[in-house]
């Protein structure tokens, strides 16, 4: 099967590389399947995920760690039943990017993180009890000290 990318143009994908979000993601709830794409370039610290029931549809998603190396929360058991995980290194979790019209001030939603099963291609985005912010500046300014983790 194939899909068009806005940044990548035509993507090829298979049945076992569809992810299912049962609720969808926030604010897009009757959409439930997705792809996940890496960058080509490995050194390019940011993904898509593609949204394959309507193809104008992308996230930019990171791997949040990159970017605050002390985030860290618990998973609800809930969430844990709901994919069906079952070890901490079958999971995948991502941010999703907000890149406005001045790249500088780019942002991650760390309140609202993506959980991906890799066993069973299962989804969900939690909103973390934690006090983690929706809009994470991923770059920071000389002037502003509230981001200890920069590029």
């Amino acid at each position: 099967m194939k899909i068009i990318n806005d940044f990548l143009g035509e993507v090829e994908y298979t049945d076992d590389d569809i992810i299912s979000f049962n609720e969808g993601i926030l604010g897009f709830s009757d959409l439930k399947k997705y792809i996940f794409i890496n960058s080509p370039d490995p050194e390019f610290a940011f993904g898509w995920l593609q949204n394959i029931e309507n193809d104008q549809l992308t996230f930019v998603v990171t791997n949040p760690f990159l970017f605050k190396s002390d985030y860290d929360f618990d998973l609800s058991e809930s969430v844990v039943e709901k994919l069906e995980i079952e070890k901490v290194d079958d999971i995948t979790i991502l941010s999703i990017v907000v890149i406005p019209d001045n790249p500088e001030d780019t942002t991650i939603n760390l309140k609202s993180p993506v959980i991906i099963n890799n066993t069973n291609r299962q989804a969900k985005q939690i909103i973390l009890d934690e006090a983690y912010d929706l809009k994470y500046r991923i770059f920071t300014k000389k002037e502003d000290s509230r981001n200890v983790d920069s590029l």
